[in-house]
């Protein structure tokens, strides 16, 4: 290993061209991962500017609190050839052919030594505080040669595939569970006693407020088949996992899903102690939280709801929901993440930059409920489902911390590369 100046390995905004107004798949801010090497999405979009790059290439967040937040992740939704682009804060960092491992600038982009030499270098005003590119490119690293970089990329590329099977597969799951609900809930081809399809075989319906509904069926509000509760205002202090962790819009994802995040805060349990009032904002396993704000227009996250899956005690943040369900819990996350629900939401959100909805409009959701046996039957078939979901979570949690132990090891020296194959 050698001491070496950043830009000796790694080609920093690699100069691309795109003519202005070509289609081309643009990866805004909010597609880039958390810590998380895959990008699953993007947009078509008609470039008019932004940072331009290829499959291979990292992107990093530039400005703060995206950098801060861990916004880095490994481009490779691109064709062969394929010129991508994306928002002008990002840095792109490329390798450099026989000098340098695509993998390894990954890696090195999200290890702690290099986070910390950016983060160090930002400058500008409060909230707008950016990476200065020529302190970053200077910097110099004890960085390993580039056999020992390809092995090193491979081993933890390892880890991360198997996060990113699980996710799919959560993927694959979670929509399965969602056309499941559809099926039952929306078209009414539930399996009557004959175990033929509900509609199909004429069931009968009636109507409730408009709708119309399987007899026996019924229409409730949501504070009618949960407990819900308000967030709290707190003043987080910082990392430290030895209080319990706030729960706030960052830890749900636009699929609905609970995540943890660099960002994730804490308080501290001496705090806890002087204030036993905090124990009304607890939130426990099988807790759904609903996201009460959205910054975009388009509200891609307003009204998402995770769950709870872990059993420990966290605490519910300002402009999140706590939703304790009285009927099946899966039931109820499914159908709050429906389309039909979402949209609901976002037809009764105020506000013009920052969109939200209140306490109001979220009890007054019309849940659904069908009978008894019904339910029992849909919990029997999903149950299941989320279990799987829920262990491959708790694996890819136990996976990232695995990778995160290894990783300055491995930049450092310390685990010993020369006799190990891949």
């Amino acid at each position: 290993m050698k001491y070496k100046r950043l830009e000796e390995i790694i080609e920093f905004n690699p100069t691309e061209v795109i003519k202005k107004g070509t289609l081309c798949k643009k990866i805004p801010m909010d597609k880039l991962g958390v810590f998380s090497k895959y990008i699953s999405s993007y947009e078509l979009e008609e470039y008019n500017g932004g940072m331009k790059f290829k499959n291979g290439d990292t992107l990093v967040a530039r400005i703060t609190p995206c950098l801060e937040n861990g916004k880095t992740s490994k481009v490779s939704i691109l064709d062969k050839d394929e010129i991508g682009f994306g928002s002008t804060e990002y840095i792109v960092m490329r390798s450099k052919k026989n000098i340098s491992d695509e993998d390894f600038i990954y890696y090195l982009g999200i290890s702690p030594e290099f986070r910390n030499i950016a983060i160090k270098s930002m400058t500008g005003t409060s909230g707008r505080q950016r990476v200065q590119l020529d302190v970053v490119r200077n910097a110099e690293m004890l960085l390993p040669e580039y056999n020992e970089q390809v092995k090193i990329g491979k081993i933890l590329s390892k880890i991360d595939e198997k996060i990113q099977f699980n996710t799919r597969t959560n993927d694959n799951l979670y929509e399965l569970s969602q056309e499941l609900f559809k099926r039952w809930f929306v078209d009414f081809e539930f399996p009557n006693s004959d175990g033929l399809e509900y509609k199909s075989a004429n069931g009968t319906f009636k109507e409730v407020n408009g709708e119309q509904i399987p007899v026996d069926w019924q229409i409730m509000r949501l504070d009618e088949v949960a407990e819900c509760q308000n967030g709290n205002a707190f003043y987080k202090d910082g990392y430290d996992e030895s209080g319990i962790m706030v729960v706030d819009l960052g830890n749900v994802n636009i699929n609905g899903s609970f995540i943890y995040t660099n960002a994730d805060k804490y308080i501290s349990q001496e705090r806890l102690q002087y204030n036993p009032k905090y124990s009304k904002y607890g939130l426990y396993k099988n807790d759904l939280v609903m996201v009460m704000t959205d910054r975009k227009a388009t509200m891609d996250l307003l009204g998402k709801t995770g769950k709870i899956y872990e059993n420990k005690q966290y605490l519910l943040n300002q402009r999140m929901y706590r939703i304790r369900s009285k009927i099946n819990v899966n039931y109820l996350y499914t159908v709050l993440n429906s389309s039909k629900i979402l949209d609901e939401l976002k037809a009764k959100a105020l506000g013009s930059v920052q969109k939200y909805v209140n306490t109001g409009h979220i009890n007054e959701l019309k849940i659904l409920v069908g009978t008894d046996e019904i339910m029992e039957k849909f919990s029997q078939i999903v149950n299941p489902i989320f279990e799987r979901i829920e262990n491959n979570i708790l694996e890819n949690d136990s996976l990232q911390k695995l990778r995160d132990t290894l990783l300055p090891k491995l930049m450092n020296g310390k685990i010993d590369l020369e006799n190990v194959e891949i």
